[in-house]
């Protein structure tokens, strides 16, 4: 009896040194699995369906003036009168400032002067010029007399020494002692009438009138411009409009540099949106547009009237102007406005949330889930696009969930959490494997204490054995 009693201490012993170990084992398989788990990531889902993918641009833009002009003075000066105010409606050429003129008037003053100077030489000029010329045909006639004499002399008696320049007498006072005119008398004479004749041409040169009319021109211009400059001391208003930006007061000096104000017209406002290149091809000059003012919920009819042929430097956009045709008084330079351009073409495809859809190293692909616990990668092919979705050419099926956030850390194959989950299946099908887990549990445990009550029902059998031995 004893040794069946250390018998069964013996097989006792083994039995629980046995299940120390398992336990052991399955206590670091446990934390190894723990350790080794992948990560579960966050995420938001949605449906794919089906539907019409407005092909319709919606574009965003801003309120222009159909026109608008800073006005800034022409001259420095002090501000003596403002005519204007804020808000004023003017016409082209009505009066808005006028400026202090006393420097003007002081330089029409000196310019005026001036032109009197140079009118003085010209006069002066012409005189010198008629007495010159008077003085240079008398010595010509003189000349030309005297060489006819010279060469009609046939003695001493012919020549009358009165006629004679006085240049000429000490020539002709020798011939007239000696024998008759030489040859050379007579060359003389005939040199004396060349220089004579030069001596005229010079005198009538213009030369002098010339430069000295060029000065009264000068002058005139001077005068002219000194009067143009004290009509800019009186402000006009260049076009017409409604007065804008006005901050200026009576005694304060207007520079050039500075506008004093900025007039807008609104009779004609425009609306500027900016298009990329994909975009062109569905925009013509002339085509019809709606524009929706969301501040005060106004929509306005308006037609394209420019398309630049040059992206802007720093977006690479083409600036685009729309002209309303029925504006009132309500637009105001700045306000935002929506755009809508009907492109045609609309038709019935399967349809992704725009925040589904990933491009990145040239490829196109969104993560899809099946499960609820996973995701795989997927490439899809773009076929049309709004602001919210985009058309699905090839990749996705209808009734597919897609990842619509939380989809910057995932990778094919990541385990997934989903935060709103729309699909009741995946919620089930995890309770389904929770419940099938549950019943394996629960099968192992029943075999264990089948195990258990089986032993024990052997160990109580033999010692019901032993006390009958």
């Amino acid at each position: 009896m004893v040794r069946k009693r250390n018998y069964s201490a013996i097989l006792m012993l083994i039995l629980l040194v046995m299940l120390a170990g398992c336990s052991s084992d399955i206590t670091d398989n446990s934390v190894t699995a723990d350790e080794e788990q992948e990560p579960v990531h966050p995420v938001e889902i949605a449906e794919i369906t089906s539907g019409t993918l407005s092909s319709d641009l919606v574009l965003s833009g801003h309120v222009m003036a159909g026109s608008h002009m800073a006005v800034l003075p022409m001259l420095t000066g002090e501000i003596k009168a403002v005519h204007v105010k804020n808000g004023d409606t003017v016409q082209r050429g009505d009066t808005l400032f006028e400026l202090d003129a006393t420097d003007a008037d002081l330089n029409i003053a000196q310019a005026r002067a001036g032109l009197e100077a140079a009118q003085a030489s010209l006069t002066s000029a012409k005189n010198m010029r008629d007495q010159s010329v008077k003085q240079a045909e008398m010595q010509l006639e003189q000349a030309k007399n005297t060489q006819k004499m010279i060469s009609n002399a046939e003695s001493s008696s012919d020549v009358d020494l009165s006629e004679v320049p006085e240049e000429l007498q000490g020539v002709f006072g020798s011939l007239l002692g000696g024998n008759m005119p030489t040859e050379q008398d007579k060359q003389q004479a005939q040199a004396a009438v060349k220089q004579a004749e030069i001596a005229v041409e010079q005198a009538k040169s213009t030369d002098q009138i010339k430069a000295a009319e060029a000065s009264v021109k000068q002058a005139e211009i001077s005068v002219d411009m000194a009067q143009q400059q004290k009509t800019h001391a009186v402000i006009k208003a260049p076009m017409s409009g409604q007065v804008t930006g006005l901050d200026t007061n009576v005694g304060e000096m207007a520079s050039p540099q500075a506008p004093l104000l900025q007039i807008v017209q609104m009779d004609s406002p425009v609306v500027e949106v900016n298009v990329n290149e994909s975009q062109l091809v569905n925009l013509s000059e002339g085509q019809d547009v709606v524009v929706h003012i969301r501040s005060f919920n106004q929509t306005y009819e308006g037609k394209i009237t420019y398309i630049s042929l040059l992206p802007a430097e720093q977006s690479r956009s083409y600036p685009v102007e729309i002209e309303l045709t029925n504006p009132d008084d309500n637009l105001r330079v700045g306000m935002l406005a929506e755009v809508s351009i009907e492109t045609g073409g609309d038709h019935e495809q399967i349809v992704a949330p725009v925040n589904a859809v990933i491009e990145q190293n040239n490829e196109t692909f969104v993560y899809v889930t099946t499960d609820g616990t996973s995701v795989e990668s997927r490439d899809v092919t773009i076929n049309g696009e709004t602001a919210e979705w985009f058309g699905i050419e090839s990749g996705l099926q209808e009734g597919e969930y897609v990842i619509v956030r939380g989809s910057h850390q995932l990778y094919d194959g990541a385990l997934i959490n989903i935060r709103n989950d729309i699909n009741p299946s995946f919620g089930n099908q995890q309770d389904d494997e929770i419940e099938q887990e549950d019943e394996v549990a629960d099968e192992k445990n029943e075999t264990s204490n089948e195990d258990m009550n089986e032993e024990e029902t052997n160990e109580n059998a033999e010692g019901s054995s032993t006390k009958g031995d």
